[in-house]
């Protein structure tokens, strides 16, 4: 190949370079769309079954006992509990995905209880007809296999060296009635719908007619998580490596009923939630920890290269001083949040002349020109540049009034501000990274579905039950965004385990059956 045909070339891989990067900013825009829509409806359905969820929870429960109030972490909103009607119409939408038909097993017809006419005797025919569908509950069935275990010899070698065969067990737990249908069943009743081990071994001895103790229902529960392991290990390797290089963390509390003696003192510990973004595999992390040491909770975060979008937790500005591939997004909702409470209370006349007022105006352009970039399917790249011609002259605008005014000190707003400029660099790094968020909803929607579950089971009664209990909720949680049904992903993930790689057994791989999601 001569000069001219080697630049011609070098010419033509380009334009294609071009063209492959620009269909990638495609796909990233349609991944995040897809991703943010698919957050959305679980966020709206997380709502919804926070109420259902308690009321669902109340049939495992004697009428004598009363759920009691859970520990809260201040930033998050519980919604009220209110009674779901026990009856529906059909009418409206109610029910309209649901083919009762197909699903018909049983027809029956009310007739008159007269067969002729009360008036002249002749046969009653019928005049029209109007169908209704009644749905009967069938509780759940108890399959028990019989499993008669064979060890082997060879007559004519047997004399020699009294050599037996043994056969080997397919099933995770040998010598155990636990059957991986049994674990599933198990692990979607305590960590999806929240039911206390005490309840739900009541429920099981009612409905299945076999007693299973709470304290065989822990043991099982910590076998299945301890086998799941290296498919959580997979899930946060994969996260900790993911595409965008962004992750969203946030925290909640949770009391541990049997601390060790060294720990007696201690009141509260902590699970922790790390999540991917929207322009990655939905991906979420729950991990507990005892105490807030930076040191043991982030450990597997220390060699990341990316973004973290978090609150203003110290430790992560101790993760990021250690760790110069770490950099901050600290979330604006939390921000916009402090001064919104102080511009509530402000009298009409002095609202426009606030420099909260103002603050928050200047916030709420920002949150502006995030939703109009979403409106317009802006890629990542598009993205960035905008912001630095939209956002950045409003983000020196808040500048100015964050540090360049004296506000009374111990006042509001003085709080506030304070608030906002020991956090106002790591507010910023959004404007450089299109797959960054302004805020860190996406985390705090994702943490939510364990306070929900928290309110019913309360606590976790010791270290290590926590630790098993955050692996179960990590692939469940996960499972669930990616759309699979729970339980059958379970007991599919146990009968491949031994079969299968931890990259095909992944809530979010190519290779799960369809017939494990969702319709």
């Amino acid at each position: 190949m001569n000069l001219k045909e080697a630049l011609k070339e070098i010419e033509r891989l380009k334009k294609e370079n071009q063209q492959l990067e620009k269909k990638t900013a495609r796909q990233d825009r349609l991944i995040f769309k897809l991703n943010e829509r698919l957050n959305q409806l679980v966020g709206e359905k997380e709502v919804l079954n926070e109420k259902y969820t308690i009321e669902r929870v109340k049939v495992f429960i004697p009428k004598t006992e009363v759920l009691k109030p859970s520990i809260i972490n201040e930033t998050e909103t519980i919604l009220k509990e209110t009674k779901i009607n026990k009856t529906h119409k059909l009418k409206g939408k109610n029910f309209e995905r649901f083919d009762f038909e197909r699903h018909v097993s049983e027809v029956i017809y009310e007739k008159p209880e007269m067969a002729s006419c009360p008036t002249c005797g002749d046969d009653l025919s019928v005049a029209s007809e109007k169908v209704r569908y009644q749905i009967e509950a069938i509780p759940a069935t108890l399959r028990v296999i019989k499993i008669i275990k064979q060890s082997c010899k060879c007559e004519a070698c047997n004399k020699k060296d009294n050599k037996l065969y043994y056969p080997v067990s397919t099933s995770l737990f040998p010598g155990s009635i636990l059957s991986h249908s049994m674990a599933a069943y198990i692990a979607y009743h305590k960590y999806e719908l929240g039911i206390p081990f005490h309840h739900l071994s009541s429920h099981i001895q009612e409905v299945l007619d076999i007693e299973i103790t709470k304290q065989n229902l822990a043991v099982y529960m910590e076998k299945t998580a301890r086998l799941l392991e290296p498919l959580y290990e997979q899930m946060k390797s994969d996260l900790l490596n993911n595409r965008a290089s962004v992750i969203h963390a946030d925290e909640t509390t949770l009391s541990i009923s049997k601390r060790p003696e060294a720990d007696k003192e201690r009141k509260k510990s902590y699970v922790y939630l790390y999540a991917s973004s929207y322009y990655d595999h939905p991906i979420y992390i729950y991990s507990f920890h005892e105490s807030r040491a930076i040191d043991t909770t982030a450990k597997w975060l220390k060699d990341f290269k990316g973004v973290i979008v978090c609150d203003d937790f110290k430790g992560y500005t101790k993760l990021a001083k250690e760790n110069p591939n770490i950099k901050l997004q600290r979330c604006f909702a939390h921000v916009r949040r402090r001064f919104m409470d102080i511009v509530k209370v402000l009298p009409e006349e002095s609202k426009q002349t606030s420099h909260a007022y103002q603050i928050l105006t200047l916030i709420g352009q920002l949150f502006h020109y995030e939703s109009r970039y979403k409106e317009t399917d802006l890629t990542p790249n598009q993205v960035e540049k905008r912001r630095i011609f939209d956002q950045k002259p409003l983000m020196d605008e808040l500048r100015h009034l964050l540090f360049e005014y004296d506000y009374k000190p111990n006042s509001a707003i003085a709080g506030a501000v304070n608030y906002a400029k020991h956090i106002f660099d790591d507010l910023q790094t959004y404007l450089t990274n299109g797959y960054v968020e302004l805020s860190n909803n996406l985390a705090e929607r994702a943490i939510r579905p364990f306070v929900i579950n928290r309110k019913v089971f309360m606590t976790s009664g010791s270290y290590a039950g926590a630790r098993y209990t955050t692996v179960l909720f990590s692939i469940i949680q996960t499972a669930k965004i990616n759309n699979l049904q729970v339980s059958k992903y379970l007991e599919y993930v146990l009968d491949n385990l031994n079969q299968k790689s931890i990259e095909e057994l992944l809530p979010y791989s190519k290779s799960i059956p369809k017939t494990l999601q969702n319709d």
